[in-house]
C-alpha cells in the first residue's frame, strides 16, 4: 500500500517539475506578446513626455516576467540604469535588444520615433514567432516525456 503512495507521489512530483519547465516557453512567449502590445501602445502615443510615459506604465496591469520589466523600466525613467537581469525569460542576446529599444524611446522625433519602434516590432515579432514556435513544440514534448518517464520509473519500481 505505502509502495503504490508513494509511486503515485513520485509521477506526481514529475509531473509538477515537467510542468514548471514548461511553464517557462509559456512566460517567454507571453512577455514577448505584452512587449509587442506595449511597443504597438507607443507607437500610437507617440507623445514620449516624462510624465505621459509614467501614466502610460501605471496604466498597465503587467503578468509574471513583463511585471518585472515593466518595474524596471519605471526605475530606468528615474534613474537612468537598466537591469534586467530579474527577467528570467529574456538570454543575453534578448536583454540587449531591450536595452537598445527601453534606451531608444524619446529619443528621436515622431517619424524616426515610429520608425525605430517599427524595426523593434520586426525584432519583438520574430522573437515571438520563435517563442510561440518552442511553446506549441516543447511544452506538450516535456509533458509527455516526463510522464513517460514517470511511468517507466514506476514500473522500474514496482
Amino acid at each position: 500500500m505505502i509502495k503504490w503512495i508513494l509511486i503515485i507521489v513520485l509521477i506526481a512530483v514529475i509531473m509538477l517539475i515537467a510542468y514548471s519547465v514548461s511553464e517557462q516557453y509559456k512566460d517567454k512567449y507571453d512577455f514577448y506578446n505584452n512587449l509587442k502590445m506595449f511597443l504597438n501602445q507607443f507607437k500610437i502615443n507617440i507623445s514620449f513626455r516624462q510624465e505621459k510615459i509614467n501614466n502610460f506604465l501605471n496604466s498597465i496591469t503587467p503578468k509574471r516576467q513583463f511585471k518585472c520589466f515593466i518595474e524596471e523600466y519605471k526605475k530606468y525613467l528615474s534613474s537612468g540604469e537598466l537591469n534586467l537581469d530579474n527577467v528570467k525569460v529574456l538570454e543575453d542576446e534578448d536583454k540587449a535588444i531591450l536595452n537598445d529599444i527601453v534606451k531608444n524611446i524619446g529619443k528621436y522625433d515622431a517619424k524616426n520615433e515610429v520608425q525605430q519602434l517599427d524595426t523593434f516590432l520586426l525584432t519583438v515579432d520574430s522573437k515571438l514567432s520563435k517563442a510561440l514556435q518552442d511553446k506549441n513544440k516543447l511544452c506538450p514534448m516535456i509533458i509527455k516525456l516526463a510522464l513517460l518517464f514517470a511511468i517507466g520509473l514506476s514500473i522500474l519500481l514496482i
